[in-house]
């Protein structure tokens, strides 16, 4: 029984590992992080998206 619990505790530590690289992976391949989106926000070349969410008002508020 401690062989298997043992076995089991040394497979976490790879796939654990995998996981955590897999995800690295793909946020840092994913274009426009929250950095970029803010900058281009303060610049004046935001994508627009609030203003097509909210009708051009830029008003989120419910009343």
């Amino acid at each position: 029984m401690l062989g298997y619990v043992l076995r089991r505790i040394g497979l976490m530590i790879p796939t654990l590992f995998g996981i955590m690289l897999i995800t690295f992976t793909i946020v840092q391949f994913a274009p426009g992080g929250p950095v970029e989106r803010v900058l281009a926000q303060m610049q004046g070349q935001g994508d627009g998206t609030l203003s097509r969410v909210t009708g051009g008002t830029g008003d989120l508020g419910g009343a």
